[in-house]
């Protein structure tokens, strides 16, 4: 088993922008989906163009397709720059491609079969949509992170002795650094070190289900799935299923502090701001399960880690917020800047990471360009 990431104690391998280079597994479109065959250059759907820049989140209905949309133009944006972002997306592996401006569609691409409602597991950018239940869990009075996992869980959840893991609590989970090993062994006391632990992760999962009564699955799609619309989403074993879409639904509701068109979802403050910011001083640049630009340093999943100084993704707003998964899955919200953007499909081949890799930089270089 490998080591964990520490700030003392473990050897940390120190780089400027980054990153290392991972094995990647392939996501596959949903079976039962049928998309078309060709690339959707825009909202594929009835839906009315704003003209101007529009004032106020826009959120699309429910079901269907309905999807407003702007013109990059009429934002003041590069039309020609844009479409070179696009096409280096489109050039990097990617089944599909969507911004937002205030709810607004601004580009929408598909490619290789994709369509609107073919769906693909998003990987550990699942880990942001658990911390959001997480939240509702709390909100709910069901949960209560400062609470160890052992109270709701029972003794023996992990292969650690027995008072190190009663000292594990589900705020250790949320922030990584619960001081387990991927097999959930022990490896240091809870608390004082960050190791980005996927298999630790999927403990919240029993966590919610015991603390509501109402497994995860059933939890999440009556809380979050309903409410905003994720129509082409489910939980498949350990990881989300999902639409770039509904992924974008989940990114414009982060983006309306957790209210979706008038409705409240997360409605507790404390928790909310708590969860994208820092949770800790060992990763500055981690939230509950979100990552966070515009920090002064960062560690990256990793064995030995991935360290640098200086923000996660340097070009991109400093306010950046993410929701990042293997394959380079993505989901960032820009509060700064009104933007949701999302990205599908398989890993990039670009120094591949688990969360964050290369591609995101070059990313926002592109779409920086094409933004007054």
């Amino acid at each position: 088993m490998t080591g964990m990431h520490r700030v003392g104690g473990m050897p940390l391998l120190i780089c400027g922008a980054f990153l290392a280079s991972g094995a990647c597994r392939s996501d596959r479109a949903d079976p039962d989906s049928s998309p078309p065959d060709a690339i959707v250059d825009a909202s594929p759907n009835d839906g009315v163009a704003d003209p101007g820049a529009p004032d106020g989140l826009y959120y699309p209905p429910l079901t269907g397709d309905e999807w407003r949309t702007i013109a990059p133009a009429d934002l003041g944006w590069d039309p020609a720059k844009l479409e070179e972002a696009i096409g280096y997306v489109g050039d990097n592996n990617s089944t599909a491609f969507l911004i937002l401006y205030r709810g607004r569609i601004v580009a929408e691409r598909y490619w290789l079969g994709w369509g609107p409602h073919t769906r693909g597991v998003i990987a550990s950018a699942a880990k942001s949509v658990m911390a959001f239940l997480c939240g509702l869990a709390v909100q709910d009075g069901a949960l209560d992170i400062t609470r160890t996992v052992t109270g709701y869980l029972g003794a023996g959840w992990s292969t650690a002795p027995a008072d190190k893991e009663a000292a594990i609590t589900v705020r250790h989970l949320l922030t990584m650094t619960g001081g387990l090993d991927e097999s959930l062994a022990y490896e240091a006391d809870a608390g004082t070190t960050w190791f980005y632990n996927t298999p630790a992760y999927y403990v919240l999962a029993d966590v919610i289900g015991a603390a509501t009564g109402i497994d995860r699955d059933a939890y999440s799609a009556q809380r979050l799935h309903a409410v905003i619309g994720m129509q082409d989403s489910g939980w498949a074993a350990k990881s989300l299923a999902a639409s770039a879409r509904d992924m974008a639904r989940f990114g414009l509701m982060i983006l309306g502090d957790g209210a979706w068109d008038g409705t409240p979802l997360l409605t507790d403050a404390a928790y909310y701001g708590q969860m994208l910011d820092t949770s800790q001083d060992l990763n500055t640049s981690y939230g509950y399960l979100w990552w966070l630009n515009g920090k002064a340093s960062f560690l990256l999943p990793g064995a030995p880690a991935v360290a640098g100084f200086g923000p996660l993704i340097p070009d991109a707003p400093a306010d950046l917020v993410a929701a990042l998964g293997k394959g380079d899955k993505k989901i960032y919200v820009v509060k700064s800047r009104d933007l949701v953007v999302v990205r599908h499909g398989e890993a990039t081949g670009v120094e591949p990471q688990s969360a964050l890799s290369s591609f995101d930089n070059l990313l926002w270089q592109k779409l920086m360009a094409a933004m007054p």
